[in-house]
């Protein structure tokens, strides 16, 4: 874990992608966990289950990690009010959902980061991999793709939001996924900022050597001022 030392830090779970097949541990975890350590903010990297598990396993391994992280607060020296989400590609899915979809007030993240993230689920908007592996526990029927799309279920409930993405993705089609997301939180009146970068791939993380999409991190910075979650 990636915990700082003091009372009331800010914290946020990672959760890196990979289709929910795999996971991207080192550049869209352990390098994010850095990151966010240098801006101030406490980090723990989430190992939640992957295929031959379906959806229902996925998402509660999340659910679960949020619950304990805030049970576990002053254990962790962690502000139980300043807990966020950040989640890449599928573990974008994954904290999308969380963001979206809870029934309980102690499960919602305070703020989520959404880097170029699987955020439909419907065909032809989404990463095929991703979908059928979280479908697998609930039937490929269009209805459940359209149910377990976090882009269908934003309230005026739902948390702040940061989401960034690529021109060049051809893995998660930006226009179905960050573009539709970042307009439903408009509608709902949800706080969101978007980047949108005119070129790179799928998967970048934080790009060594390419320091204008790398500079996702100083807008997200920025973004976490504006909310109070960072001085």
């Amino acid at each position: 874990d990636f915990l700082l030392p003091g009372k009331n830090n800010p914290c946020c779970l990672i959760l890196p992608g990979g289709g929910y097949s795999k996971k991207a541990w080192d550049h869209e975890g352990i390098e994010i966990a850095e990151w966010l350590n240098k801006i101030g903010i406490s980090a723990l990297v989430l190992d939640y289950r992957i295929s031959p598990y379906g959806g229902d396993a996925y998402v509660a391994d999340a659910q679960q990690a949020i619950r304990q992280i805030r049970s576990r607060a002053e254990e962790f020296g962690i502000d139980l009010n300043r807990l966020g989400i950040c989640g890449f590609s599928a573990g974008g899915h994954l904290a999308g959902y969380c963001a979206t979809m809870y029934d309980d007030p102690a499960l919602r993240p305070d703020f989520a980061i959404l880097c170029y993230a699987v955020l439909s689920l419907k065909q032809g908007e989404t990463h095929e991999g991703t979908a059928r592996n979280f479908l697998r526990t609930y039937g490929d029927a269009e209805e459940n793709r359209k149910l377990h799309s976090p882009v269908q279920h934003v309230t005026n409930d739902c948390p702040p939001m940061f989401l960034w993405t690529t021109a060049g993705d051809k893995t998660v089609p930006p226009m179905p996924n960050t573009f539709a997301m970042h307009e439903a939180c408009r509608k709902a009146g949800v706080p969101a900022r978007m980047e949108y970068y005119d070129h790179g791939s799928h998967g970048l993380g934080i790009p060594k050597n390419d320091p204008v999409i790398a500079s996702w991190t100083v807008a997200c910075e920025e973004w976490l001022k504006e909310l109070k979650i960072i001085d």
